[in-house]
């Protein structure tokens, strides 16, 4: 966050690993505590001021009065009782740097946010780290681990992949929300977002952000608007589409087409499989663009979503498979990039989108309710409409796009593609996304027609294969 802010009530410190927000005045009180020890030190024994030799004769020295003067009476010894002072309240929150460091203006609006809560709760501490989600030094593993090495250290508030949600919850990682936040407040959230708050009749998130949203972007010079069935899309000799084939983003339209196509993901026995009919209906859509060149060849050497982006960008392409995430961050002012929903068989199929939740690591009772408030200071409209149009990412609730400028018609795109959205089913390493991400390269390369990669996809799953 790289930001150092000094308020009337105390010093903020904003680094780039951890912030620490305290409002107390430990000065006042390090001042008063020191001036009663100095007092103290007056009236211990032994500390009198020793008197200085007099330049006065002897025999003109004034005789004290003894009948008038009262008796010297030595100083009791006491000791001074230690000041007691009650522990301060402190919430520890963990951020992964996608959500704490996504922008430099994201992070000053949540550090401003942060502020303005800690201003109407003076005396509480609230310490910020970032972690990633996932490996050996991220947060997963440190809530999975820590309860018995060191539990004064865990987090009480965080951020989570809300793929992880359930899982975390079922063991025992995170607890439920009913308890300290008001369930109608959820209602507001787009659908796929609210969806994402409950596990097992409890709520154990309050999701904020939605991110990969799918689109096409393409040059601001093409005049026409691009069809929304594919086969049609795809016929026109005259444009180009560039397609990452050799990472998740390919995988993820394979996916959208698949579950257009009617296709499931589990067998009767509950198990990861996919279906050879729309499986291979879903590589076809992808291998005869190939074929006829609309997909450029070097898809098959591209991984990322920004990879593709450059060749929209120097001309070598004019559409490049997109996502929310990058489209809001690369474009400016002066942005040259379009955007539109992919096409489908008859239409744009059901955008898979995920996202980010909060959700609270502590039991205590104290901490549970100080993380609420702030999980509802965070979640009002106007406080999310900011942080999220300056950290260029989705809302989960359509009432922040208030926030954002009227004349933006990416606001109304994305709201209208939100209400119809569905999760993505599972992370990019699942074996399905790694099955799906084998089949679309191999399609691509054009190294397998779409019922060999189908065929062979169906079998990778198979528990005998």
């Amino acid at each position: 966050m790289g930001k150092f802010n000094t308020t009337q009530k105390g010093t903020t410190y904003f680094l780039p690993k951890k912030l620490m927000l305290s409002q107390t005045p430990m000065i006042i009180l390090g001042v008063i505590i020191l001036s009663c020890w100095l007092s103290a030190c007056d009236l211990l024994p032994g500390s009198e001021t020793p008197t200085p030799q007099s330049s006065t004769p002897e025999s003109e020295r004034t005789q004290p009065d003894t009948e008038s003067s009262p008796d010297i009476v030595s100083t009791p010894n006491f000791d001074l009782p230690e000041p007691t002072l009650s522990p301060q309240p402190r919430l520890n929150i963990w951020l992964p740097p996608e959500i704490a460091s996504r922008t430099e203006a994201g992070s000053v609006i949540f550090s401003d946010q942060l502020l303005a809560f800690n201003n109407t709760n003076p005396d509480l501490i609230i310490t910020v780290e970032q972690k990633t989600v996932s490996g050996q030094g991220g947060l997963l593993n440190y809530l999975r681990t820590g309860q018995t090495v060191a539990p004064s250290i865990l987090p009480d508030l965080i951020a989570l992949p809300v793929q992880q949600i359930k899982t975390v919850s079922d063991e025992g990682l995170i607890f439920p929300l009913e308890d300290v936040l008001d369930p109608a407040s959820l209602e507001n959230l787009y659908p796929v977002a609210q969806a994402w708050s409950t596990h097992n009749n409890h709520i154990f998130a309050y999701p904020f952000a939605i991110t990969e949203l799918p689109l096409l972007e393409y040059s601001s010079s093409i005049t026409e608007t691009p069809p929304i069935q594919w086969q049609t899309f795809i016929t026109n000799m005259e444009r180009t589409l560039v397609l990452p084939a050799a990472g998740s983003p390919g995988a993820k339209l394979a996916l959208q087409f698949y579950l257009q196509a009617g296709g499931t993901l589990e067998n009767e026995a509950g198990q990861a499989a996919l279906e050879l009919e729309p499986l291979t209906f879903a590589l076809q859509q992808i291998y005869t663009a190939r074929q006829n060149g609309f997909i450029l060849p070097q898809s098959s050497n591209l991984s990322s979503i920004g990879e593709g982006r450059i060749l929209v960008q120097n001309g070598t392409a004019d559409y490049a498979l997109s996502a929310s995430d990058e489209f809001l961050k690369g474009r400016t002012e002066d942005s040259l990039f379009s955007f539109v929903a992919i096409p489908g068989s008859d239409e744009s199929p059901t955008p898979l989108v995920s996202g980010w939740g909060w959700v609270i690591t502590t039991s205590d009772p104290t901490k549970k309710a100080i993380a609420a408030d702030l999980i509802t200071t965070l979640s009002e409209p106007e406080n999310l409409g900011d942080w999220s149009l300056n950290s260029k990412i989705l809302p989960a609730n359509p009432l922040a796009f208030a926030q954002w400028p009227s004349e933006d018609t990416f606001t109304a795109f994305a709201n209208q593609a939100l209400l119809r959205a569905n999760t993505i089913p599972f992370t990019n390493n699942n074996t399905i996304m790694r099955v799906l991400e084998d089949a679309v390269f191999d399609v691509v390369s054009l190294s397998k027609t779409a019922e060999e990669a189908a065929a062979f996809a169906v079998s990778a799953l198979q528990p005998d294969s």
